[in-house]
């Protein structure tokens, strides 16, 4: 399935108006605008905006396997899957650190939704500490089949090893008025054939 269908999968189960566009350099760019309405349905600190997790799903009406890293008490109402956290009590699927997945079966997703603390303050409100966001990348790269897609909402677009990772999509965030920006990069697990040299440097 091609960037094109995805967008109008996403504008024909969503309804919202057409917001992702297909640039010169083949990446996907846009902007979501998610509105006013405050509600996290898990009702957990930090979880997605209303919403967003109905159109990433419009997006990959394709996904196989589903796995959320940094899952909290994501709603699985609105996109089943398996769970990764590190506080058991939240009872996920699997119990572990996300700067080491090397025991979570990685290779059996084809679908990976991340959503980090993105600063100290936030990490502190979940008694962790703050994420090494290039050496969860490694990690996954680590385990992910190639073509696997890492969806990642932050603050910030992680370093990333171009060797690993290709970047298919870079999506705007806006809530409302007095809301921090977030964006939404997709990330696609390269092919070994497609990686060539490897100075093992991540790229910002």
């Amino acid at each position: 399935m091609d960037w094109p269908a995805r967008i109008e999968s996403y504008v024909r189960l969503t309804k919202f108006p057409r917001s992702l566009f297909v640039a010169e350099d083949g990446r996907v760019v846009g902007t979501w605008i998610m509105g006013n309405d405050y509600r996290v349905r898990s009702g957990y600190y930090g979880g997605y905006p209303a919403g967003y997790l109905r159109r990433v799903a419009a997006l990959f009406p394709d996904r196989r396997k589903v796995l959320h890293v940094f899952s909290g008490a994501v709603d699985l109402g609105a996109m089943p899957g398996d769970t990764v956290d590190c506080n058991p009590s939240l009872s996920p699927t699997f119990v572990a650190d996300a700067h080491d997945l090397s025991a979570v079966p990685l290779a059996d997703y084809d679908l990976i939704l991340a959503d980090p603390p993105y600063s100290i303050e936030d990490a502190e409100r979940y008694r962790t500490t703050m994420v090494k966001r290039n050496v969860v990348l490694r990690s996954l790269a680590a385990g992910a089949a190639s073509g696997t897609r890492v969806v990642w909402l932050d603050q910030v677009l992680p370093m990333y090893r171009k060797a690993e990772w290709d970047i298919e999509a870079v999506v705007g965030i806006v809530k409302s008025t007095n809301h921090r920006f977030r964006v939404m990069t997709i990330f696609r697990r390269r092919a070994q054939a497609e990686r060539g040299f490897d100075n093992g440097a991540d790229r910002e």
